[in-house]
Parts: structure tokens; sequence; C-alpha cells
């Protein structure tokens, strides 16, 4: 269980993960040393996972963001799941309630190649039941929080 001195160095970094320790410290009002031990052992117990960029898609080409909800096999899931991790296109894969089994993000330059992707990637991996649903525009967008 993380203090309330943890929960707001996580949420400043998920606001902005490139602040410096002494930026952190700054904004909570410690010192550099002790922002520094905090988020070293947040690391250390995987408490945070990594930093990441958050991206223009359309600046990178992407056009098309959709989640797809399908269904597979409990026998096929494990190797079909496998297989979605080198599929460039899958950003997030959720195993999650409900009729359909499977979520995933599929991310394409255009709605064309959506269509192939789910026809000559997702398919013949063994999902079916496929719910497409394109996103129109995202109105927030921030990881973690």
């Amino acid at each position: 269980m993380r203090d309330d001195l943890d929960q707001r160095i996580l949420q400043t970094l998920q606001k902005n993960g490139k602040l410096t320790y002494e930026e952190v410290g700054r904004l909570l009002g410690r010192s550099p040393s002790t922002v520094r031990d905090r988020i070293e052992k947040m690391e250390a117990d995987r408490t945070i996972l990594g930093y990441s960029a958050i991206a223009d898609q359309e600046r990178l080409g992407i056009y098309s963001d959709s989640y797809l909800c399908a269904d597979i096999d409990p026998g096929r899931m494990s190797s079909a799941v496998s297989a979605l991790f080198s599929i460039e296109n899958v950003s997030e894969i959720l195993s999650v309630t409900g009729e359909r089994r499977m979520m995933m993000r599929i991310r394409a330059r255009s709605n064309r190649e959506l269509v192939e992707i789910i026809d000559r990637r997702l398919k013949p991996l063994g999902f079916f039941n496929i719910k497409t649903i394109v996103v129109l525009d995202s109105l927030m967008h921030y990881p973690g929080l």
C-alpha cells in the first residue's frame, strides 16, 4: 500500500514523466533525495512499470484507431495472444467479461488497412464474432490515469 506522498509522486509523474527529482520535489514540497528514493523504490517493487511518450498518431500516419471485441476458443487463446504481440498495429490486449473474451486496440494507417489486419492477421489466429468500434475522436488521453 502506498502512502500519500507516493500517491502524489505517482500522480505528478503520470502527468509529466519527464520531470526531474528536483522539479517533483519543488511541486510537492519535498527534497529531491526523498523523491529520488521514493521513485527508485516504486520502480524496484514494480509499482512504476516504465515511462513512455504520448505521440500524435496522425503525425505518424495512423488515421484509424479502433477497439475490437472478439471471441476465441479457450484452447487457442494462449497461442493467439502470443501471436498478437508480434502484430505492430496491436497496442493493447485485454481479457474481458461479457459476450466476447478478448478486446484489443488496433491502430492502422486507414480503415482499409484495419480490415486487412482483421481478415489476414486476426481471423487466422482463431478470433471470431468480431465487433469493431472505431474511435472518432480522443477527448482525453493520459496513460495511467
